[in-house]
């Protein structure tokens, strides 16, 4: 029963080989034949009773007051369903959401307001430490092609760079991020129900234009992304859930956002900057860094719009993390 079931689900994406880039279909094949059958099953019930509990939710007419994380609830098994019933409910639960509207005074949540964190000037000081930031930042696109042999000395080079640029953006939020911190904390809750429902909507950006961006390339995924799944997990999980939420947004949100005070201006710049890292020094060709670059620039987008709302990068923090985390778990499975 279980091995028909694996079965099934590769002859439906051999199906799609006409409609689909083959590399994309190919490696959708591969991951469903290297999981096995029990973690097929497992993802499958899980996301079936998630989306079952979404649809008891829309009987007790509780759906709308619910809207926001009832979308997120539904992307996230889109993004671990293991079948084609799994993902069917979770699309049509999605669209049945976007298309309701709130009509009702009872259907409006009753929402905190978000805590208003005075604006810290920036200093000299913090002035230098954040150009030292950037520069040792972005050196390494260039050194990092030079690196030794010496397996020894490469991780020890490799190791004191990791450690300058996350000491020099603690250095930088040293006046703010006690403060940062004691404001997510006391107020953990409003932050979250403010995060959670956006996350939904910020996914289903990230899938349709990464769709646009693989059916344009004709190639899944960006060297970059294939160079960090090439390498040991041990190594690449801390980077995503510890270093990278610290680093990068203190870089394309902390720093850009006191340079640049207009907050459409904010965004943008922040988005095109943050999708252009994670292309531009590993994609061949000008389209393609262009267009890989596009997803990238979602979710850059996404917490510059966190950043410019709640004005704490604790809060920004958190998010990327929880975003990395999600794609350390797709990259597990």
């Amino acid at each position: 029963m279980a091995n028909s079931i694996v079965q099934n689900e590769i002859e439906a994406f051999k199906e799609m080989y006409e409609i689909m880039p083959i590399d994309m279909v190919k490696s959708m094949i591969q991951t469903i034949e290297s999981n096995g059958v029990n973690s097929l099953i497992v993802c499958s019930s899980i996301c079936i009773l998630i989306n079952i509990g979404v649809i008891i939710t829309a009987i007790k007419n509780t759906i709308l007051r619910n809207k926001g994380l009832l979308i997120t609830a539904s992307v996230v098994c889109l993004l671990f369903a293991g079948n084609g019933i799994a993902q069917m409910l979770s699309i049509v639960n999605i669209i049945v959401l976007l298309c309701l509207k709130r009509t009702n005074p009872e259907d409006f949540p009753v929402k905190k307001e978000l805590p208003k964190l005075e604006e810290i000037a920036i200093t000299k000081k913090e002035v230098f430490i954040g150009i030292a930031l950037v520069l040792i930042y972005f050196s390494q696109f260039i050194w990092g092609n030079y690196l030794i042999e010496s397996n020894i000395l490469r991780w020890a080079i490799i190791v004191v760079f990791y450690l300058s640029v996350l000491v020099l953006s603690i250095i930088f939020w040293n006046k703010s991020i006690k403060r940062d911190l004691k404001t997510f904390k006391d107020n953990f809750g409003t932050y979250i129900k403010f995060i959670l429902p956006r996350f939904g909507l910020m996914y289903i950006a990230y899938f349709v234009v990464t769709i646009f961006t693989i059916i344009i390339t004709r190639n899944i995924g960006s060297v970059n992304q294939q160079n960090l799944e090439s390498l040991p997990s041990w190594y690449v999980i801390p980077l995503a859930i510890i270093y990278a939420p610290i680093v990068e947004e203190t870089i394309f949100r902390g720093l850009i956002h006191k340079i640049i005070k207009n907050e459409t201006i904010f965004i943008i710049v922040s988005a095109i900057c943050f999708g252009l890292l994670h292309t531009i020094s590993s994609e061949v060709t000008l389209m393609n860094v262009i267009f890989k670059a596009l997803p990238y620039s979602v979710l850059g987008g996404f917490l510059a719009y966190i950043y410019s709302k709640t004005e704490n990068i604790s809060t920004n923090m958190f998010c990327h993390a929880g975003i990395n985390f999600v794609a350390s778990l797709l990259t597990l499975l």
